[in-house]
Order: C-alpha cells, then sequence, then structure tokens
C-alpha cells in the first residue's frame, strides 16, 4: 500500500511537471514566432530563390553575415545593439535561415553573390559588411569576390581561415548536437539551462540573443548548412580564400578566451592582412563584460571609412 502511494505521488508530481513544461513551453513559442512576425521583413528573388531581409535606417550600408542560429532578426538586433539609430542597417537572413531558400549548392561563395544581388536591389553602391561567428566566410568571400563594393571589413568574434585541411582531418564538431535543432529542446535549455551555452560562449548570454534564437524551426536547414558545408569550407577550400587580396580596410574584433572562434586561428588571419585590431584580454565569444568598447570601436571604424 506504502508503494502504491509512492508511485501515486511520483506520478503526480511528473504529470504536474509536464504540464507545466508544455504550457510554459506552448506560451514561449507562440511568443517566439510572433516575435518574428514583428520585423518589417522584406524579400528578393535571386538566382539562388528568396532571400529574406531586414533594412532600417539611413546614411551608410551595413550589411552583416549572421552566425549560426541566426536570421534577420539576430541580425537586426545585434545591428541595433552595435549601431543604435545610426547608419542605413542591412540584415539578411543566410540560405536557409528564416524565411531565405536553401538553393542546391548553398557555399559561402554563393551566398557573397546573393549578398550583392541584395546590395543591387536596395541601389546600395557600397557598404560595410560585418561578419560575426560562422558568417565570416560569406563575409570574407564578398570582400574578396566585390572589392569595388566593400567600404570595410568588420570581423566580429567571426571565423576566418586559418588552416588547409582535408575533410578527414577535421575532426572537431562543427555545429551542435541534432537534438538541440528543434524548437522544444531549445526552448527548454535556453530556458532552463542557459548556463551550459554560457559555457560554450565562455560569457553570458544576454536575453536579447537568446530570444532570437528561437524559434529554431524556421532556422534548422540553415543550421544544417552551417554545421556541414559553411563551417568547414575556409578550411577545405583555403586557397580560394586569398585575404591578402582584400582591399577594402579591416576590422577585426575578438578576444583572446573565445572558445568557438579561436584567438590562435585570428592570429594566422591578422598575419596575412594589414588591419586594425581591437583585441581583447577576456569577453569570450559574444566579448561581453567590456563596457561600450566594443560598440565604440566598430562606429570609430565607420567614421573613418564612411
Amino acid at each position: 500500500m506504502r508503494k502504491r502511494k509512492v508511485l501515486i505521488a511520483v506520478v503526480i508530481v511528473v504529470l504536474s511537471l509536464s504540464i507545466f513544461l508544455v504550457v510554459g513551453y506552448v506560451k514561449d513559442i507562440k511568443k517566439a514566432y510572433n516575435r518574428i512576425e514583428m520585423y518589417d521583413a522584406k524579400s528578393i528573388n535571386t538566382e539562388f530563390g528568396k532571400l529574406n531581409y531586414v533594412d532600417i535606417g539611413e546614411g551608410v550600408a551595413v550589411l552583416i553575415s549572421h552566425g549560426i542560429f541566426g536570421g534577420y532578426d539576430q541580425g537586426s538586433s545585434s545591428l541595433n545593439n552595435i549601431l543604435g539609430s545610426n547608419y542605413r542597417k542591412i540584415s539578411p537572413s543566410r540560405f536557409g535561415y528564416t524565411g531565405s531558400d536553401v538553393p542546391d549548392n548553398p557555399t559561402p561563395a554563393n551566398q557573397a553573390t546573393a549578398y550583392l544581388r541584395l546590395m543591387d536591389e536596395l541601389n546600395i553602391d557600397k557598404g560595410f559588411v560585418l561578419t560575426t561567428s560562422a558568417g565570416g566566410a560569406a563575409g570574407i568571400k564578398f570582400a574578396i569576390m566585390y572589392p569595388d563594393r566593400v567600404k570595410g571589413l568588420i570581423l566580429l568574434s567571426s571565423g576566418v581561415p586559418a588552416n588547409k585541411r582535408s575533410r578527414e582531418e577535421i575532426t572537431e564538431m562543427l555545429g551542435p548536437p541534432a537534438f538541440l535543432v528543434n524548437d522544444f529542446p531549445m526552448w527548454l535549455s535556453l530556458k532552463y539551462f542557459k548556463f551550459v551555452f554560457s559555457s560554450m560562449f565562455a560569457s553570458e548570454v544576454p536575453d536579447d540573443l537568446s530570444e532570437t534564437m528561437l524559434p529554431v524551426g524556421i532556422r534548422n536547414q540553415g543550421i544544417k548548412i552551417d554545421s556541414e558545408i559553411t563551417n568547414m569550407d575556409m578550411d577545405l577550400n583555403y586557397d580560394d580564400y586569398i585575404v591578402e587580396d582584400i582591399s577594402a580596410p579591416i576590422l577585426v574584433v575578438h578576444a583572446k578566451d573565445d572558445p568557438m572562434t579561436k584567438f590562435e586561428s585570428m592570429e594566422k588571419f591578422l598575419s596575412r592582412v594589414d588591419a586594425e585590431t581591437a583585441i581583447f584580454e577576456t569577453g569570450g565569444h559574444l566579448i561581453s563584460s567590456n563596457g561600450n568598447k566594443v560598440n565604440e570601436s566598430i562606429i570609430k571604424f565607420i567614421e573613418s571609412n564612411k
């Protein structure tokens, strides 16, 4: 009888917890999808399919090549946080992210050409390109392929070409575990286990960033592309990233303790180019705990080269 009562109590607790989680998930994920609809997103048709983007502000154009788990919402939020109400902020969704189509060959080079099509559509002759994390490959490709369209290249915690390696030599994990690339597990992780992401980034994850990692369902194709193509392209095709040919001014903003885009890789990149730098001893992948120094360095660079 006692065992039966204990079992019933356990069942009640499990059911109550399940109901609590389901109700919270449904509420939050609905809010996340509604938040996406609040952006004034537009789209253009290219040879690579539909490209979604947000275009706000006036003045000198700054186009962001966002990182993994991103999209036009995350890119727009990042640019607003960095630049405030200044400049014209262009935030496209890379292939497979937040409404942008997946072409047959979703390489960083093709993504760079899609950026060019967007600039043409928006009548932007030249602008700044700001890359973050996995967005580095496409942004760097753009600066190499279309030098006359770039006022400056800003690499913010960005991936860079550092080593020539074969597919067999790439043994590290290049993307999140598959189970996490779904709405519920990502919501659960961000809601109750955010410290795991803080550990991964070696920095606190701000609420505005975690908000733009949901919903995952509209980003999962892009995350797969990054994991299987983008994040190894600069190694597999190292010789095609002739960064010495970049003629635009370059700004590198990086933290030495970044666990995701290693500073040792950035050092190899810096040995090949002439670049301005804003290097921080600490701050992790998000370069947090450095006040406004990150934003100030980027704005100063833009103002000096506009």
